[in-house]
Parts: structure tokens; sequence; C-alpha cells
């Protein structure tokens, strides 16, 4: 993350493109409000169908000393403190309580925000433990208190959604899940374009993996190249099915294919575990019209797993 944001940082502060006195959101911010929304778009729509749910908020704190320079961060961005609010999913509960990005955090659920030491310059530490306090907040209670700079308090209430945290990765270039967390690479995001649908098959992918806890598949192993590609088959299949109920157009998921799988994979022999786009593709669209032709869109039920 920190290459990236250290160099839009100083582009951004030398082209006097960030005003301390505004509430910015800069490119990097926009990346992390897709990821955001796109993020809740899915978990939320898709919650009565995940075996992990519970109340969110679709927020993703920030912490300034992610970035090399924290106090460049804190004066670029207008804060009054490390940690903020770096991105909200657009008509999530965050955003409609009236939270927005770079509203300074003093508190969350009752104890302040310098509870936490702080991270080294570059690290994502204190963001994560200080986002595992919020998430286990909403999920305990119901809902969340956050103290905000300016003597402000605000209380979010929290709503159905499958249990996974949301992050853009901004200077890497790949994609990845574990049962709990999905990390988009920035190179994913800017491959996209302004196709919101591709993107979403990206995240959508990586859900996939979560909800269907490949994690424990390839941990209760034997792992082999073969497990690896059923994996990825599933998740290539099942995004169709989260982004349909989420309201994406699932062929979003087979342009994302043709585009961004098809210029990344290597020339002569495609990554084992992954197949090449071709087969990749075909997999998609026949999901797509097995989706079509369930009575229902429960995937639990209709969704024929091959791990």
């Amino acid at each position: 993350m920190t290459i990236a944001r250290k160099a839009l940082l100083a582009l951004a502060a030398m082209a006097g493109a960030i005003p301390a006195s505004a509430v910015p959101v800069d490119d990097l911010q926009q990346g992390d409000a897709m990821v955001q929304t796109i993020g809740w778009k899915l978990a939320s729509a898709n919650a009565r169908f995940c075996a992990r749910s519970g109340p969110g908020i679709g927020l993703l704190l920030g912490d300034a000393r992610t970035f090399n320079d924290a106090a460049a961060a804190r004066e670029a961005y207008g804060l009054g403190g490390d940690i903020s609010v770096a991105a909200v999913a657009d008509g999530g509960p965050a955003a409609k309580a009236g939270l927005s990005a770079n509203d300074t955090v003093l508190g969350i659920a009752d104890a302040t925000v310098d509870s936490e030491p702080p991270a080294r310059p570059g690290a994502w530490t204190r963001q994560i433990r200080l986002q595992t306090r919020l998430e286990t907040a909403v999920r305990t209670d119901g809902k969340v208190t956050l103290a905000l700079a300016g003597n402000r308090s605000v209380t979010v209430a929290g709503e159905p959604a499958c249990t996974v945290r949301f992050m853009l990765d901004d200077s890497k270039g790949y994609a990845k899940a574990n049962r709990e967390e999905v990390r988009i690479g920035r190179r994913f995001y800017d491959s996209t374009g302004q196709d919101e649908a591709a993107f979403a098959a990206i995240v959508a992918h990586e859900m996939a993996h979560a909800v269907l806890d490949h994690q424990g598949v390839l941990e209760r192993g034997p792992r082999s190249v073969t497990l690896v590609r059923h994996t990825e088959r599933e998740a290539d299949r099942l995004s169709v099915w989260l982004m349909a109920n989420a309201g994406y157009d699932p062929q979003g998921a087979v342009r994302m294919i043709e585009t961004v799988l098809r210029s990344k994979e290597p020339f002569l022999f495609p990554d084992p575990g992954h197949g090449g786009w071709k087969a990749r593709r075909e997999a998609v669209v026949a999901e797509i019209a097995a989706m079509k032709a369930a009575p229902e869109p429960d995937w639990p039920r209709f969704f024929k797993r091959e791990t």
C-alpha cells in the first residue's frame, strides 16, 4: 500500500489538489469507496444465504500511519488525528448515519483509539486492530458508536451482511481472500476501467472464496493443483450468483474474464491452478444459464459444489 499512497499523496499535495480545509475524495479514496460499495452490495444482498453472517455497517477505517509520512497525510486530508473514516459504502448504514470519508475518529465503542499502540510508518497493524474492534462491537451489540472530532458522536445500527471485510491494497497486483477478508490489488481495480460490473466480478470471485470457506478446504487438503483449480472454478461460478443477487449484470463476469484475465494469462501456459481464460469463460457462461434456470436465487440449495 505505502508506495502508491506515498507517491499519489505527494503528487496531489504538490498540485494543490487536496486542500486541508476540504473533505477530499482523491483517487485513492475513490478506489477505497468503490471497493466498500461493491463489497457492501454483495455482502448485504447475500446475507440470508451465507453461513457466516451478522450485522455490518459498510465502513473502512483509515490510519495516517499507513502512509510513510503520517503528518503529510493528516494535513492533506484535513484530519485532526491519525485515525479516520477511510471509506463508506454508498447506501450502507454508515453513509445513512451521516459518516463520510475523512471524519476524524477519536473513539470506538467507549474506548479511545489511542488505546491501541501506533503502528510503524507504512504498517497496517493498528488499522486492522481498530477495524476488528469496530466490527466486533457491531456484531455483538448490533450497533457501534464512534466519537469524532468536533465533539460529534454518531451511532450506527448494523444491517445483515455476510461477515467478510473488503479492502483495496494499493500497491499490489493480486486479488486474494481468506474466510474473513477480501483484498483487491489496485492493478485489478485500474484494469477494469469504468466497468463497475466487471470489477464487481473480481470482488465477487474473491468473496466466493470466503463464503465457500476455500481456506478450510485447502487446509484440510491434501492440497493439489487439481484441488486449487476446483476452488477457483467454484469461485468463478458462484460469483455470478453473488452478483445477480446484488443487482449486477452477471455478464460483467464474462467481460472481466475476456479482458482482465485474458490479458494477464501467460503466452504459452496458463496458470495450472486457475486454468485458461477460455475454459473459465465457458464455465461462467454455463453457470449463468444454470442460475437463470434455478427457481430461486438460493445458491446454497442450487449451486453445485466441486470441492
